[in-house]
């Protein structure tokens, strides 16, 4: 009995023995893991040294980035076989065993806090150095255009200034606002020291208009574009600094927020007559369509002029059915259509990725004078008949039409002769002529005919 509970208590002091060692050798591990790793905060272009051992066996280093832009590595490997080492932080996980010798590296990274780790993996032992060169990009805008939610709530880029920024191996991408006052043709002159970046263009909707492949160098981009806010990103798997200057030349367009479509040109007033009406198509923007109120049946004519290659007009009665459709090429040409009274509709449509500016004018549809026969101080004009209420003769001894101008109203349509007296014998005159319609508004004309010359007697 006595000798088994001696048994039992030297049992009970071995066991306790036991866990002593085990707790002990625990702590002694852990101070050694601990004392394995030498940590310091260095600086942009500090140097550090370390020297691997059989107690040293990591090296880490916290570097903080107040800006964006290219940090330098020139890694020496001293040891008798490779290192490890790694640079981590705000989205970056980069590393690479290095043999003994050299090993220079470079990043170009997004402004933040990282940590750089050299580490024995393999168990070499010996030294190493590493220098650190950083290179601030100069970014213009460095905190709000790492993301198009942020880039909608920064201020807006300015026309006519150098933008400067940089692709990071941590930075999604670049975006920025921008805001045409009206419609017109944005140029963009690129910069670049990266191979290759997409750059893309949405407008306020997130709707994709236009992107494009940059290269390293110099190029622009021409785009015409509506009147609106924009956001311009740039991304790519390359890294590097990138400039930009957006320039912005307007259109003039006499309606640029009312002939967007069909349904909106139906709710607004009618263009006017014998006015030139300015219109642009943009690369948002496929149609653009006008009112025109008519205020008696008969021909009109349609002058268009366009800096594009293609451009389709359709013309359409009050209830949308077809009246006529003309296919235009770069340059100025006169329709002339049969237009019933009341409203109309005039439909201009660019002809595949075409766009640009154009412009109109809808008259009557001028006449022309057949004859001019001379007599004794007098000559008879004889012209065409025309639409609308009236004609107007007009008469010089200027071909010019600039001095001693002198003009006759018909008051009726149907009348298609005039002869004019008490002129000077002998004498040439210029006469031409243009026809008129009475409108809610007053006479509307039509252009004057190509001027004939007769010599009275």
């Amino acid at each position: 009995m006595v000798f088994t509970q001696r048994k039992e208590k030297e049992m009970k002091r071995n066991v306790l023995t036991i866990l002593t060692v085990a707790i002990l050798i625990c702590l002694m591990m852990t101070a050694s893991a601990f004392a394995d790793t030498t940590t310091a905060v260095i600086n942009p272009n500090d140097t550090v040294k370390g020297s691997f051992t059989d107690t040293v066996k990591t090296y880490e280093y916290t570097l903080d980035l107040t800006e964006s832009g290219k940090l330098e590595l020139d890694i020496h490997n001293g040891c008798d076989d490779s290192i490890h080492y790694s640079i981590k932080g705000d989205g970056l996980n980069r590393g690479d065993y290095i043999h003994p010798g050299d090993a220079p590296y470079d990043y170009e990274l997004a402004p933040g806090q990282y940590t750089i780790t050299f580490d024995n993996k393999y168990g070499p032992l010996g030294d190493f150095s590493c220098a650190t060169k950083f290179t601030p990009s100069g970014e213009t805008y460095t905190e709000a255009n790492d993301s198009i939610n942020l880039i909608r709530n920064s201020k807006l880029i300015p026309f006519k200034k150098t933008v400067k920024g940089q692709l990071a191996l941590n930075d999604e991408g670049d975006w920025f606002k921008i805001e045409l006052p009206s419609s017109g043709k944005l140029t963009i002159d690129f910069h670049s020291d990266i191979d290759t970046f997409e750059w893309t263009i949405k407008d306020i909707d997130d709707k994709h208009i236009k992107s494009e492949y940059i290269r390293k160098g110099d190029c622009s981009i021409v785009i015409e574009l509506t009147k609106g806010t924009y956001y311009m990103g740039f991304n790519g798997s390359d890294t590097g600094n990138y400039t930009f200057k957006p320039a912005f030349k307007a259109s003039g367009e006499t309606y640029e927020n009312e002939n967007e479509t069909v349904n909106l040109a139906r709710e607004n007033n009618p263009i006017p007559f014998a006015t030139v009406i300015k219109g642009q198509m943009a690369l948002n923007d496929t149609e653009d369509c006008f009112k025109l109120k008519v205020p008696k049946a008969g021909k009109y004519s349609i002058k268009v002029t366009s800096k594009m290659d293609s451009t389709t007009l359709n013309v359409r009665n009050k209830n949308d059915e077809y009246v006529a459709q003309y296919f235009h090429k770069k340059g100025t040409k006169i329709y002339t259509v049969s237009l019933k009274k009341g409203n109309n509709y005039l439909l201009f449509e660019r002809g595949g990725n075409d766009y640009g500016n154009y412009s109109f004018k809808v008259t009557p549809a001028t006449v022309s004078i057949k004859s001019l026969t001379k007599a004794s101080k007098s000559f008879k004009a004889v012209w065409k008949k025309g639409t609308g209420d009236g004609y107007q003769l007009q008469y010089s001894t200027d071909k010019n039409f600039k001095k001693n101008v002198k003009s006759k109203t018909v008051s009726s349509i149907k009348t298609t002769s005039k002869t004019i007296k008490s002129l000077k014998s002998k004498k040439t005159y210029y006469v031409r002529i243009r026809t008129y319609v009475n409108g809610s508004d007053g006479k509307v004309w039509s252009d004057w005919s190509k001027a004939k010359s007769v010599k009275t007697l």
